[in-house]
């Protein structure tokens, strides 16, 4: 029984990890015209910062994990928002640059903002069973919360920078 609970929080993370590996959000970007090499470019960019983040005593040792999990965040939420950047006959790069301009010296309450207007839309994208289903105002789950927390932590962390360097 005691191993019970332990069990059932690793299984549904590694679920919930299933639907944020890069390898799947590469497939979805290569769907659209131009494919995924810029936004692959751009999250090695960002992935290669992200030791820099945290503090030197634990830099080598958790560095390379905090590069593969900054790679895996910025692909998922960038694919969301160049797919709902696009417009008719636009590829990725066009796309991504719409991002980015739109996003240069945006302040965190407007980042904050963008985060929460696209989590719909990241929803849609990845989540199964939200796929195009109405919105349920009566019942608030506790996963749908910490999916909303989950999604709104990683895409103020992949834009944050985003926005400081603008396009």
């Amino acid at each position: 029984m005691k191993y019970l609970a332990p069990l059932a929080l690793i299984l549904g993370l590694g679920c919930a990890n299933y639907a944020m590996r890069a390898e799947h959000t590469t497939t979805e970007l290569d769907l659209l015209p131009g494919r995924s090499d810029p936004v692959r470019t751009a999250c090695r960019e960002h992935s290669q910062r992200a030791p820099d983040r945290l503090p030197i005593q634990v830099r080598s040792e958790s560095g390379p994990r905090a590069a593969d999990a900054a790679f895996v965040d910025c692909m998922d939420v960038l694919t969301v928002f160049v797919s709902v950047a696009m417009d008719n006959r636009d590829t990725t790069e066009d796309g991504l640059g719409a991002v980015r301009s739109r996003l240069t010296g945006l302040d965190s309450e407007a980042l904050a903002d963008t985060c929460d207007d696209h989590y719909q839309a990241w929803q849609i994208l990845w989540v199964a069973e939200a796929r195009l289903r109405p919105l349920e105002t009566n019942t608030v789950s506790a996963e749908t919360l910490a999916r909303y927390d989950s999604w709104m932590q990683r895409c103020r962390r992949v834009l944050r920078p985003v926005a400081a360097a603008g396009p």
